[in-house]
């Protein structure tokens, strides 16, 4: 019986196959906590496996951007049912399992090879909505502001954070008077609200720095990449 005509893998060899193939390809992953956030958001990352240990029976998970994980791990002695619970999920081989993170820190997960795999549907698979995905021309008419497509090589850095201090660096991918957008590979790096200040676009300081809000979070599937939108302050 072939992986696909499986609901549930639970032989070892198979798992650690699995976990090889990941740890080889570097496969871009789906990670997600189910349980909302202080916003209620639901946090997601794209991640890698980056380490496999068979021996010690551990994997070693990190994501693609510098700013690391948003996933907040529970109090393990104040009550072991509240212990953070993070899902992954492989789209070139429809698998995914939970699990429980034996280290929680921002820059890396580290977690026991699981027991078990399971198998989704392509039905069910086309269901998983971790991320809306990005329609040009359904949001063309929300704009208030024509946009003008970046070129190749244009970019743009913004302050984030909550103290507005750490400076990042992302492509441009269109900008009007009210707004921009900006490709990122990780959709866990913003939130929706999320407040940002515009301060160099193409390397070059502007004379006044522009405050906006992250207003969208879209996945652009022919680049496997997060398109997020902003809108100008208007004050």
């Amino acid at each position: 019986m072939s992986d696909i005509d499986k609901k549930v893998i639970s032989d070892d060899l198979e798992i650690i196959d699995f976990c090889r193939v990941l740890h080889k390809t570097k496969e871009k992953l789906w990670i997600w906590q189910q349980t909302p956030n202080d916003e209620g958001q639901r946090p997601v990352h794209f991640c890698i496996l980056r380490k496999l240990d068979i021996l010690k029976k551990s994997l070693e998970l990190t994501p693609l951007s510098d700013d690391g994980f948003s996933f907040k791990g529970e109090d393990k002695d104040k009550d072991k049912d509240k212990e953070t619970e993070l899902f992954l999920y492989s789209r070139a081989r429809n698998l995914a399992f939970k699990f429980r993170p034996r280290e929680l820190e921002g820059h890396y997960i580290m977690l026991e090879i699981p027991e078990r795999l399971n198998h989704l549907s392509k039905e069910l698979a086309d269901k998983i909505s971790l991320v809306e995905e990005e329609n040009e021309s359904q949001s063309k008419h929300l704009r208030q502001q024509p946009r003008k497509q970046a070129g190749n090589k244009q970019t743009v850095s913004l302050l984030k954070g909550e103290d507005q201090t750490i400076i990042r660096h992302y492509d441009l991918y269109d900008i009007s008077a009210g707004g921009l957008a900006l490709k990122t590979p990780d959709p866990g790096m913003f939130s929706k609200e999320d407040t940002i200040t515009v301060v160099l676009v193409n390397a070059q300081k502007l004379p006044q720095a522009i405050k906006g809000r992250v207003v969208s979070i879209r996945h652009m599937k022919d680049d496997d990449l997060f398109k997020v939108g902003v809108q100008f302050s208007k004050d």
